[in-house]
């Protein structure tokens, strides 16, 4: 509502927005997943995520602030499950114990992130989404190398 002067309305729409990818593009991802790899699909998640959150930088029109933050969980979309998925796979004889870590992990950083996130909001906008938006840049060149070996469920 500062940033870009949303009223309820809208961001209610950026709301559901940011809802649309997980709700109806999850089981495609998943299916992506399969047939082109996780090594693929998690560079392209970061990058679409460092790419909305760089465009959320600039004062920009509501309506392509309201994209910019559905192509940022389009991102989040494109990396968590995926991340998950990898988990299990890496922990096949104790999957519970993997999830459970993957789980703990989640939180903690979504926890700690949140907190830096706001720590870098006392300076500006700028500062918390510029940095936030090297993050993902940088996760999203680390996933290329990292991540070489996940290969296609399916041929």
């Amino acid at each position: 509502m500062q940033r870009y002067g949303f009223n309820e309305f809208q961001i209610g729409l950026a709301l559901f927005g940011y809802g649309i990818p997980g709700t109806f593009l999850g089981p495609i991802i998943g299916r992506t997943a399969d047939r082109w790899g996780r090594n693929r699909l998690l560079p392209l998640g970061f990058a679409i995520a460092a790419l909305a959150s760089g465009t959320l930088i600039f004062r920009i029109p509501p309506l392509l602030a309201t994209l910019a933050v559905t192509a940022l969980s389009l991102g989040y979309d494109l990396t968590h499950p995926l991340l998950a998925g990898i988990v299990t796979d890496f922990g096949a004889e104790r999957r519970g114990q993997a999830m459970g870590l993957n789980v703990f992990t989640f939180f903690i950083g979504f926890g700690v992130g949140g907190f830096l996130f706001g720590e870098l909001l006392r300076w500006s906008f700028v500062a918390a989404l510029s940095t936030f938006t090297g993050v993902m840049l940088i996760a999203a060149l680390s996933a290329i190398h990292l991540f070489h070996r996940e290969t296609a469920k399916h041929s």
